[in-house]
């Protein structure tokens, strides 16, 4: 069995079994939210731990919500999520640069 892992936005990781085609979002951070195609919404992780898991046609949640537009709190979970792309964009461009930046002094020092 081969399962990617995969971080995301919000405190979410992601895990993808290869094998299965099951793929499970977790919460590490206290709380958080993603929007996920297959429940047709947001889902809003309730806690840390909290997963949400989807296997071909199968969907399953622990510990979370589905949020639909009409929920009074769609967009409130859309700015988290918007604040949490930009936040995760900007640490990995962050780290991209580093890692450009080493490379570029070890190519100097050729």
């Amino acid at each position: 069995m081969t399962v990617t892992v995969t971080r995301k936005p919000g405190g979410v990781t992601q895990l993808f079994n290869t094998e299965t085609g099951r793929v499970t979002y977790k919460c590490k951070a206290e709380s958080g939210y993603m929007q996920i195609e297959a429940f047709r919404g947001i889902v809003k992780f309730t806690q840390k731990g909290a997963m949400a898991t989807v296997t071909g046609h199968i969907t399953s949640l622990e510990s979370c919500d589905v949020l639909k537009k009409d929920h009074s709190e769609y967009k409130q979970a859309l700015s988290a999520i918007i604040s949490a792309h930009k936040e995760f964009a900007q640490s990995v461009s962050d780290s991209y640069q580093k890692k450009i930046q080493k490379l570029e002094h070890e190519l100097s020092g050729l």
